[in-house]
């Protein structure tokens, strides 16, 4: 897989059209590459992560990706000032981790940002908003092409830790 350039800061704000989220007919394989597009995505950004974890009922799937404990982050130096706010688009980047993860795997290219309901979206959203305000479509595709860039270059990991997923129904580091 070729792994996209990382996007130029230049770009958090242009206005982009929103894309919709892929479809996918296999819930299980949905859930399972988006949370190993969270798991690798924080492991991109040098976090450990204690696991994941899918469930297929009636209703669809659901899944978790677990964070690492608060004494990784009570560790961590206190945050530059974020004047063009990459930083923040960047750390966003880590609640769009899933669906970029599930864009890459139905092979969809991504032209612009990918609009969908839910929490990763409104995490995202929350965490770029004091900066660009709520939907601010350029932000997001900023964010969502940090993702993209960081799991083409780790797709083999995204793949194996959705087919524990997959297999199992959770995952946990070795």
């Amino acid at each position: 897989m070729q792994v996209p350039n990382y996007p130029s800061h230049n770009a958090l704000r242009h206005v982009r059209p929103w894309m919709q989220r892929p479809v996918f007919s296999d819930v299980r394989r949905q859930a399972a590459v988006h949370e190993a597009g969270h798991i690798v995505f924080m492991r991109w950004l040098g976090m450990p992560s204690p696991g994941a974890t899918i469930t297929i009922n009636e209703a669809g799937a659901t899944g978790k990706a677990l964070w690492p404990d608060r004494a990784f982050f009570a560790g961590l130096p206190d945050p530059q000032a974020d004047e063009s706010g990459t930083i923040a688009a960047t750390a966003a980047g880590l609640f769009h981790a899933g669906v970029i993860a599930e864009a890459i795997a139905a092979g969809v290219e991504l032209v612009g940002p990918i609009h969908y309901q839910g929490t990763d979206y409104a995490q995202a959203d929350e965490m770029l908003s004091e900066r660009f305000g709520h939907h601010a479509s350029g932000a997001h595709f900023y964010a969502q092409r940090v993702a993209l860039h960081a799991l083409a270059s780790m797709w083999g990991d995204v793949e194996l830790i959705a087919g524990a997923l997959m297999q199992s129904g959770h995952w946990k580091p070795h």
